[in-house]
């Protein structure tokens, strides 16, 4: 009895760790629904360089932006009504041999501060989890293997690590509401173009 009384007194202080996890509420510390000016203050700040000639009303491209330690070659904010409701990171990781290691290092950050990801890899043949980097980058290449990764907040926001053909790890941060609205606005101009 003794015994089994000490072990439990010993778990006890383990099992009360619960893991801490971020809410997804913005991107680099920028709050989901600010104002474009908002953003542009934030950025600027952060010594961020707008590319004017990319930028819409409804979108703001900047260089010059790091996520921790990592440059992104480009980063995007998108607005609905004058909300941010959608920031874009696009990282090159250099090497394409560099690709996964690059992107299981995003991960494995994003994972400290959000909890752990739903990581879905997808391999089409003749593709398979067992292959070598690679085999697998090739496959990433052709399309025929994904990598994602995605995290969802109890506030229904998310944040998305991806890596596309051009071997480019994206990383995306949305707003769930105000992704709906962007959404249903989106399908209805396209209605109306016909």
């Amino acid at each position: 009895m003794k015994k089994t009384l000490l072990i439990a007194l010993l778990l006890i202080p383990f099992l009360g760790i619960s893991q801490t996890t971020k809410p997804i509420e913005g991107f680099l510390g920028i709050k989901f629904g600010s104002s474009r000016l908002e953003v542009l203050t934030a950025l600027n700040a952060k010594g961020g360089i707008i590319d004017k000639k990319e930028s819409t009303p409804d979108m703001l491209v900047y260089k010059n932006i790091k996520l921790g330690h990592r440059d992104a070659g480009a980063f995007i904010v998108k607005f609905i009504e004058n909300k941010a409701f959608e920031a874009d990171f696009i990282f090159d990781p250099g090497l394409d041999a560099k690709t996964i290691d690059y992107y299981n290092d995003l991960v494995a950050d994003l994972n400290s501060n959000y909890g752990k990801g739903d990581f879905k890899p997808i391999y089409k043949d003749p593709y398979s989890a067992t292959d070598n980097d690679g085999d697998k980058i090739v496959g990433m290449k052709n399309a025929e293997v994904t990598y994602e990764t995605y995290w969802l907040s109890d506030n229904k926001n998310t944040i998305a690590a991806t890596i596309n053909e051009s071997l480019a790890v994206l990383l995306t941060y949305q707003d769930e509401a105000l992704t709906g609205i962007a959404l249903k606005k989106q399908k209805a101009k396209e209605k109306s173009d016909f």
